[in-house]
């Protein structure tokens, strides 16, 4: 293991932090907050200044090609450094604790959107900048992430993307670089567009921003106490619904749009499946809640059942009402709800569509192999073959997400946690959620009444599944270890 590589992308990591936090220092000397003012100048400095040092001190040979192994220790070790990070302006505030600014902080770069924080609105500006910051840069990370390297670790079945944009690359630039920078570039064209329409629909410029950052990321994270039912308005309500919905398709749908490739959109299995699942389940659901009144009339009921199964489904977490009050029915939707999420190559979390996809394509042939046992039955997917090692990915990682989520509860119950918080905390956490279920961590709850122990087996639990598992998982087989 070269350490001196990861040393030195560490470095580069910290400077580009201790950048990033001059930020919310500008917003906090527009809004006169001195003293998060001086914590922001603070912490950029000693992360900017010590990142400076690393970088010098391993900035030898680091232009190379990361092995294997390197490459599962460095996503994994970064992932946990960036949250180590962005928990230093949290811990300097003075109203935090080191596992509340660490639980903070994981939450934002994992885009799960759990928070401590009781009393948002008496918060400082600065501050609610830099928690939506985190979830748009852990938005855009993990999207990376999912589409150039997690294919090529072949990790739970993802090595099916590896081709999904292979005709956007430049000819005249890296193949990665240009995923990257269409990516990029998709990602801040819709935080920009969706910006514009809820400052449009009524909102003021910062929460604007600031919500646009947290939507477009599937995070989760409002500058307010009540979420999204702070505004009171409707039509903010049906903005953050569609762009939360756009969100959960894969980034690079947007680029075959631009580019007018609309075979290419046509013939993703998955967007077909995710969009019939998500209007299936909010007609059904917005049906269901006006037989019972839950509200006026159909149209409130469908803007209600809509933001709350859009926001639970794409793992963005935003709140409207408390949808554990609609009754036990909707308490069991919402629980399984929990472990959906989006579309491969989105920013959600969760198990995603495509695996449910080849999950059901694979059952099938597994069933019609009963009836046939001599027929020659290939599985497809968006119109080509599954492989079985694809097969092989998709049930590894379904069987860990379950295990994982089983023993997280298990845990949790542990460390004093009730039946229902226990399940809906581990899954929440590991489908990168935010809000659970139950009287602890229901929807209009905070994580602050959460014991530390419990908080830390959350934010493990986080980082675990923004990575996919495998990621993480695998640095504990010797076999990795004793790879040159």
């Amino acid at each position: 293991m070269r350490f001196s590589i990861i040393f030195f992308l560490t470095g580069l990591l910290m400077m580009f932090f201790g950048a990033l936090m001059l930020l919310p220092m500008t917003v906090d000397f527009f809004y006169q907050n001195g003293h998060s003012f001086y914590v922001f100048l603070f912490s950029a400095t000693i992360v900017f200044l010590a990142g400076v040092l690393l970088s010098a001190l391993s900035h030898r040979n680091w232009m190379t090609t990361l092995t294997l192994k390197e490459m599962f220790f460095s996503t994994s070790f970064i992932w946990f450094f960036m949250a180590f990070l962005g928990a230093v302006p949290f811990y300097f505030q003075g109203d935090f604790s080191a596992v509340d600014a660490f639980f903070e902080s994981v939450s934002g770069i994992t885009t799960t959107g759990a928070t401590i924080i009781q009393n948002l609105d008496a918060q400082p500006h600065g501050l609610l900048l830099w928690r939506s910051i985190l979830q748009w840069l852990g938005g855009v990370g993990i999207v990376i992430l999912a589409i150039t390297f997690l294919p090529l670790l072949r990790v739970g079945g993802m090595q099916f993307f590896t081709t999904e944009s292979s005709d956007i690359s430049d000819k005249d630039s890296p193949f990665v670089t240009d995923k990257m920078k269409s990516i990029l570039g998709v990602y801040l064209m819709l935080s920009a567009l969706c910006c514009v329409c809820l400052y449009l629909a009524g909102m003021n410029f910062f929460d604007a921003v600031a919500h646009a950052m947290t939507t477009i990321s599937t995070g989760g994270f409002s500058t307010h106490s009540q979420s999204i039912a702070f505004f009171d308005n409707p039509v903010i309500d049906w903005v953050v619904c569609v762009f939360m919905f756009l969100s959960s398709l894969p980034l690079l749908t947007f680029l075959f749009l631009m580019n007018k490739k609309w075979g290419k959109i046509k013939n993703d299995t998955q967007i077909k499946t995710f969009i019939l699942f998500v209007f299936g389940v909010v007609f059904f659901s917005a049906g269901l809640l006006f037989l019972k009144k839950e509200f006026s009339t159909f149209l409130d009921c469908l803007r209600e059942a809509s933001f709350a199964i859009v926001s639970v489904v794409s793992t963005t977490g935003f709140v409207l009402s408390d949808y554990s009050s609609w009754g036990p029915f909707f308490v069991t939707l919402f629980f399984f709800l929990l472990m959906t999420g989006g579309c491969a190559g989105s920013t959600t979390g969760g198990i995603k569509m495509f695996r449910f996809d080849v999950l059901f394509k694979s059952l099938k042939r597994h069933l019609q192999l009963m009836l046939t046992p001599h027929a020659v039955i290939v599985p497809r997917y968006s119109g080509k073959p599954i492989d079985d090692t694809i097969i092989s990915g998709v049930l590894s990682f379904m069987t860990i997400y379950f295990a994982c989520s089983t023993l997280g509860a298990l845990i949790l119950s542990l460390c004093g946690l009730d039946l229902v918080s226990s399940l809906s905390g581990a899954f929440t956490a590991i489908s990168n959620v935010g809000p659970g279920l139950g009287s602890i961590l229901g929807p209009q709850s905070t994580f602050f009444a959460v014991s530390d122990s419990a908080k830390m087996v959350m934010s493990v639990l986080m980082v675990l599944g923004r990575l996919e598992f495998m990621t993480l998982i695998v640095l504990f087989v010797p076999a990795l270890w004793r790879k040159n």
